[in-house]
């Protein structure tokens, strides 16, 4: 006896404890039975072992194994690397998919956003075009009063050339008051020595009596 083989009782085939095993297996699923592909083999192998000793039926349940088992070595693989990619395939397509419904969020949020700015640039395109009506008479107006500044400017130099004219000309009368005052100066004593001489010829002609008058 083999020794991991479990004894068993007589009337009992050897088989059974691994047949037993391989058929709680074959309860899991096809997806489990994959993962644990190495266990279920050793399991097909330890039956394998008994094939001399099996019955018909338990010959046709091994060949069943066998095949299965044959069929996981070779496909298992390329079936778990399919569902990889398969489920790979699906996240990234999902996250695709989530950030294309982002993106289209977020151009409706731009394109109201934008909407919004057009309504915007209307209001201040009408409030220019007031603005530019306002504007013309003010414009008109500015003209005018440059040109009235200009004018003003003109009579302001015009003027400014007559005060150089006249502070050149208050200089030359202020020369010309010096000898002037030099001789109000002495006309005055003149005239204060001729009022003394009328008054005292006015005196000396009263003293002369009114018989003497004509």
């Amino acid at each position: 006896m083999s020794p991991k083989n479990p004894p068993f009782e007589c009337g009992q085939s050897p088989a059974s404890p691994v047949i037993k095993r391989l058929r709680r297996m074959l309860t899991l699923s096809t997806e489990d039975l994959m993962d644990d592909f190495g266990e279920f083999s050793e399991f097909v192998k330890e039956l394998n072992d008994y094939c001399w000793r099996l019955t018909k039926e338990e010959k046709r349940f091994l060949d069943s194994v066998l095949r299965l088992e044959k069929e996981l070595k070779d496909s298992a693989s390329f079936v778990i690397a399919v569902e990889n990619v398969k489920e790979c395939h699906v996240e990234v397509t999902e996250a695709v998919d989530s950030q294309i419904e982002i993106t289209k969020e977020t151009m409706d949020v731009q394109e109201e956003i934008m909407g919004i700015c057009f309504n915007e640039e209307r209001r201040v395109d009408d409030r220019l075009a007031m603005l530019n009506k306002e504007m013309k008479p003010l414009l008109k107006r500015k003209r005018a009063l440059q040109g009235e500044i200009r004018d003003d400017i003109t009579k302001l130099i015009s003027r400014r050339h007559s005060l150089v004219d006249l502070l050149d000309k208050q200089g030359e009368l202020k020369e010309d008051l010096k000898p002037i005052e030099e001789n109000m100066v002495k006309a005055k004593r003149v005239k204060r020595a001729l009022e003394e001489m009328h008054r005292i010829a006015v005196a000396d002609a009263g003293e002369l009596g009114s018989s003497t008058v004509p």
